[in-house]
């Protein structure tokens, strides 16, 4: 079983939440949010292994390109054009498939390895279970690649947790895409209401199993008026809570150090799934 815990902006709790599921389970943990991952600040694994993610790309012989332009056509991402006498790629776009080189009738396209990011794995003691770290190389657009990559390692007859990175691009949908379940962190308000809507369309049109957690909240009645003329319901509402902020800064995680945390997570994700 995989949990994917996403949110529709920044600063929802997340992370913090993906983490407090992650020792109420004993599961394994993904940090997918590859432009800025800070699990590890929760879970201190102690890494042993680094394992570097490479792309594919193509590479141009000048001396055989004769710009027919057939591979500019032939790109179904648009990730190569024509200017003049030369073709030119533009990497962000690149999915690595290969057709270019398949099609190029003067075979002067072949492909490297492109440096995209790492993924450090090690154990946490406080889960007792493996974490997983993706790094996103500085400056690198390829995210939705690293963490498809890292995505293909997930053992789906495991309990895994996802950390997703947050909104709605292609790098958050390809942290969604594997998950059995999908827990939707949302700050109620009206900001974090409306990316919450967003998000909630994407998990629809995937047909994803979810649930919503409202998280820091200041006023749980406020809580309920938003969800009480909708089909799906807050499962869970974190108040905003001193004692919970001070935990986080100091690296704690909220469903070991708080038992209402544990059984409210607990409860709202066994009544979704039977969780051995």
């Amino acid at each position: 079983m995989i949990i994917s815990v996403v949110s529709g902006k920044g600063g929802a709790g997340k992370t913090t939440l993906a983490a407090s599921i992650a020792y109420v389970f004993g599961a394994e943990f993904y940090d997918l949010d590859v432009d800025a991952p800070n699990a590890e600040y929760f879970l201190q694994p102690e890494f042993a292994d680094e394992l570097p993610i490479v792309q594919p790309v193509p590479v141009f012989d000048e001396n055989l390109c004769d710009a027919c332009g057939i591979c500019t056509k032939a790109c179904r991402f648009h990730a190569l054009y024509k200017i003049l006498k030369n073709v030119y790629l533009s990497e962000p776009l690149c999915h690595g498939c290969g057709l270019c080189e398949m099609v190029c009738p003067q075979k002067a396209i072949s492909y490297q390895d492109s440096a995209v990011g790492v993924v450090r794995s090690g154990f946490s003691q406080r889960t007792k279970n493996l974490v997983h770290v993706g790094d996103l190389n500085i400056g690198s657009t390829r995210g939705t690649y690293l963490i498809s990559e890292m995505v293909k390692q997930i053992d789906p007859g495991k309990l895994s947790v996802i950390d997703g990175p947050p909104g709605n691009s292609c790098a958050a949908v390809a942290a969604i895409k594997p998950a059995d379940l999908v827990v939707l962190v949302v700050e109620p308000t009206p900001f974090g209401f409306h990316d919450m809507k967003q998000t909630e369309q994407i998990l629809i049109q995937m047909e994803k199993n979810y649930l919503v957690i409202a998280n820091k909240s200041m006023d749980e009645n406020d809580v309920d008026k938003f969800f009480q003329n909708r089909a799906k319901k807050s499962s869970l509402t974190i108040s905003l809570d001193d004692r919970y902020h001070k935990a986080n800064l100091q690296g704690e995680i909220l469903s070991q150090q708080f038992s209402e945390i544990h059984s409210g997570l607990h409860t709202a994700i066994s009544q979704e799934f039977v969780i051995q």
